[in-house]
């Protein structure tokens, strides 16, 4: 009688860790994907002010100022500094694409014609 009471209190305490490490593993994940989608926006955003910033340094009236370069240089700098420290974070909202090959092709194609051939009996002649 003892262990079954052990038992019961074993299992209730596994199912109520359970529902709760699956909870903080969901709040965990939403929160990772807002942080990807932000570091997405911001190294979006950092590129699209530095090819801004180019397109004002090339401009007669700003080409050569070496205030515009600096700022290009640093722009750069910060782009690919969080290009390499997030990239795989901002990769993680991102869908998977696969590449089929040509010899997988092929492999699909041998198999849609056994599976016709399988299913196509052909015609059926009387025996009289």
């Amino acid at each position: 009688m003892e262990i079954n009471i052990v038992l019961g209190l074993c299992l209730a305490v596994s199912i109520g860790a359970n529902i709760v490490l699956v909870r903080l593993a969901r709040w965990q994940s939403s929160d990772l994907a807002i942080i990807s989608d932000s570091v997405g926006d911001l190294v979006e955003i950092v590129d699209n002010y530095g090819k801004h910033l180019k397109d004002v340094y090339s401009l007669d009236a700003f080409y050569g100022d070496e205030t515009l370069q600096a700022l290009m240089d640093h722009t750069n700098a910060v782009r690919s500094l969080l290009e390499e420290q997030y990239g795989d974070v901002i990769s993680i909202t991102e869908p998977i694409e696969y590449e089929i090959t040509q010899e997988e092709n092929n492999g699909e194609n041998k198999i849609d014609q056994e599976e016709k051939h399988v299913l196509y009996a052909g015609t059926r002649e009387r025996n009289s």
